[in-house]
This record gives structure tokens, C-alpha cells and sequence, in this order.
């Protein structure tokens, strides 16, 4: 049986692409969506009453159809634009799952979304994941992986563009 780690991720991320990408996850994969890769990363720091990373893989594949359900058709075929959808579904992700995580009048602090090169390690070899979920994405796949790295720590720096979680 997961955890509840596990099932809050799972929930928070299967939430966020009905929800805001117009998705439907799928546990399991098809052959066709096991065998594609994960080659596109963005991850999302935070700090708080836990300190942690979220990182949000997907395959190529999909970005399109992310992008194009949140934004519009135009943006569907600019790679820019579909990071930056990808960077928001993992920014609302972790907004959604720290609370179920921490508690609801838990504040924490989040980075702005960082797209990841396909060449960047996102997970550093010494992290431990806390929970991962694996979806089916239409002809592709997403992972999500939640990394908690202890309590608070309100003098580890975060990345630019720190906002307070709603």
C-alpha cells in the first residue's frame, strides 16, 4: 500500500493535469507510453516547515498538448511556451501538495519553476526521493518526484523568484 506521501502526490498531480491541462493520467502505461522518454524536466524548491524539491518530468511528446489545452493552439508549437506550461503544472502541483503534506495554515516559501536540459542531472546522486508517481500522458509519460530534505530552514538560500504559497 503507498503512503500517504505517495497518494498526496498522486492526487495533487492527477488534480493539476485534469484540472488545469485538460489530461487524464493514466496509472497504467501502455507499452507505447512505458517505452517513451522523460526528457524534459522543471522542478519547483521550496522552503517552509519542510524544505524539499519538486521535480516534474515529462515527455516531449505531451508538451504540446499541455501547452495548447492551457494556453491556447498558438502556443502549442513554441518550445518556450511549453516549458513554461510544464513549469506551472509542477508549480501548482507543489502548491497542492505541501498542505496535504504539512497542513493547511502551513506557509511555505516557493521558487519559481526551473526547466531542466534534457543533459541536467535534477536529482543530485546523494537525494533521496520521498515519493514518485508514474502517468500515462496521452502517447507519453509524467513523473513526479517529491524530495523533502528536513525541517524548516530559513537560512538555506532559494532560488530567484520567491513567492509565498496561497
Amino acid at each position: 500500500m503507498p503512503s500517504t506521501t505517495v497518494q498526496s502526490l498522486s492526487r495533487a498531480t492527477t488534480a493539476t493535469f485534469e484540472e488545469l491541462a485538460l489530461l487524464f493520467p493514466e496509472q497504467e502505461l501502455s507499452p507505447e507510453q512505458a517505452a517513451a522518454p522523460l526528457d524534459v524536466a522543471v522542478s519547483v524548491e521550496f522552503r517552509g516547515p519542510h524544505r524539499g524539491r519538486l521535480v516534474l518530468r515529462a515527455s516531449s511528446s505531451v508538451l504540446s498538448s499541455i501547452a495548447s489545452n492551457m494556453l491556447g493552439e498558438a502556443a502549442s508549437h513554441e518550445p518556450p511556451l511549453q516549458r513554461d506550461a510544464l513549469g506551472e503544472i509542477a508549480n501548482v502541483i507543489c502548491g497542492n501538495l505541501l498542505p496535504a503534506i504539512a497542513g493547511v495554515e502551513a506557509v511555505f516559501l516557493l521558487s519559481a519553476p526551473r526547466v531542466h536540459e534534457a543533459r541536467d542531472d535534477v536529482s543530485r546522486h546523494e537525494d533521496t526521493p520521498t515519493a514518485r508517481v508514474i502517468f500515462g500522458v496521452e502517447d507519453g509519460r509524467t513523473e513526479a518526484v517529491l524530495y523533502l530534505f528536513g525541517e524548516r530552514d530559513d537560512a538555506a538560500p532559494l532560488s530567484q523568484g520567491a513567492v509565498s504559497a496561497a
